[in-house]
């Protein structure tokens, strides 16, 4: 978003290219409008403003750890949907088809 402000481009086009590279409601237009003026006021911290929101009920370690839990697969059970067919992948074997 700051690359997007240092360019000269508008909050509106950093919104939709930030949506369009990380996923549909990545962040929301207002928001990146509040980032670019706080950037046009000489505040260009890219840290949050603290005391908004509720405050966290655990620390960055214990984030960490729980999106490396989220992040291993069990590839014995892991299925994919593609092209109208479930792909079963597993880690012994190749790919196989289920239709």
């Amino acid at each position: 978003m700051f690359y997007h402000f240092e360019k000269g481009h508008k909050a509106a086009e950093a919104f939709r290219d930030l949506n369009e590279l990380f996923g549909e409601g990545t962040i929301g237009e207002r928001q990146v409008r509040r980032w670019f003026e706080r950037f046009k006021s000489g505040d260009t911290s890219l840290e949050d403003e603290g005391g908004r929101g509720r405050p966290s009920d655990f620390g960055d370690q214990a984030l960490l750890d729980a999106v490396r839990r989220r992040t291993m697969v069990d590839w014995s059970t892991l299925n994919i949907s593609a092209n109208n067919q479930v792909v079963r992948l597993s880690s012994s074997s190749t790919a196989s088809n289920k239709a």
